[in-house]
């Protein structure tokens, strides 16, 4: 059965709620994924993408200038109040999610499992990620690569990865050595402009499965 998108999206705000809110959880906690942005900086990303997913107000998204607006005006906010304003705009987003297959709503929820991902590794937490998700996401993601490193003109590759490494690889969560460690047919640096959709890091994130 196919998974419905907008029950993922809810899974996952209700996973990160339990997170971020669980007993000793440092706000100002550096999470290395995204090393210049704190615990409370992600939650205000979160919760941001979807007021302004909520009012129409999509211009820029997903660019840095459109992010930095989202954590500008949750700062000086409770994390608490963060995510009551998210579950007020994420109950409505829910459905709206359910319609989406592709494009800027499919780019919704890579973006939270991503955060969460990146949340319980800054908590020193096993990086899971629910399979439901990785079944939906990743033969997006693995095709999405096919088909723009096709577009470059760059001969047919295989990659053999499980699925997993196609999410945190592609958004970025592994370094370019870590990418061309994996099991390429061909050599693999000139498909890795191709390969990363977010940049890549610039250090091992050192995650634990």
């Amino acid at each position: 059965m196919t998974a419905d998108p907008g029950i993922l999206y809810r899974s996952c705000r209700e996973r990160i709620m339990a997170l971020v809110s669980g007993p000793g959880v440092d706000p100002d906690l550096t999470v290395p994924a995204t090393p210049l942005w704190t615990v409370h900086d992600v939650v205000a990303h979160v919760a941001g993408v979807a007021n302004d997913a909520r009012n129409g107000n999509m211009a820029g998204a997903p660019g840095e200038a459109w992010t930095a607006a989202q954590i500008e005006r949750g700062r000086g906010r409770s994390v608490a109040d963060l995510l009551a304003q998210w579950e007020d705009d994420g109950a409505v987003l829910d459905g709206v999610f359910s319609g989406a297959n592709g494009g800027m709503l499919a780019a919704g929820i890579f973006d939270v499992h991503t955060h969460e991902a990146d949340l319980r590794q800054a908590l020193g937490l096993p990086v899971v990620v629910p399979d439901d998700f990785l079944d939906w996401a990743c033969p997006q993601l693995r095709d999405g690569f096919f088909e723009r490193a096709l577009e470059r003109g760059l001969p047919d590759v295989q990659v053999d990865l499980p699925y997993l490494e196609w999410f945190r690889g592609r958004f970025g969560r592994r370094t370019a050595d870590e990418v061309r460690a994996y099991a390429w047919s061909a050599d693999s640096t000139p498909y890795l402009d191709s390969f990363f959709i977010f940049g890549r890091a610039e250090s091992s994130l050192q995650e634990v499965a």
